[in-house]
């Protein structure tokens, strides 16, 4: 039986000291180190092959679709690389009716 090896803390520590007024902001970057692309193959409930291809850096899109198309000629082929896309919905306020209530009101007087 394999036995399990267990995780090792590292042996050197290191402690940052910063002066309470020193701030910075983290903001977030695409980094992009050289180019490739990862295909995943999965199969549907009928048997036909799902491809899954993620690619990064500059790549020929239309090679990989046809080599893929040339392997598997009826796979669904679904592309991953497209940028994500944010779509802002912003909840626009009811318009309370305090006319109408306000005209209500006055008609009953």
């Amino acid at each position: 039986m394999v036995d399990k090896k267990q995780k090792r803390e590292a042996s050197s520590s290191i402690e940052l000291s910063l002066p309470e007024d020193w701030g910075f902001i983290l903001e977030p970057a695409k980094i992009e180190i050289g180019s490739g692309y990862t295909v995943s193959l999965t199969y549907d409930d009928e048997g036909n092959p799902i491809i899954d291809v993620k690619t990064y850096g500059n790549v020929d899109s239309a090679k990989i679709r046809r080599d893929i198309k040339r392997l598997y000629p009826n796979a669904q082929i679904r592309h991953i690389n497209e940028e994500p896309t944010v779509t802002i919905v912003k909840k626009t306020a009811r318009k309370r009716k305090t006319r109408n209530r306000f005209l209500a009101q006055k008609s009953e007087l």
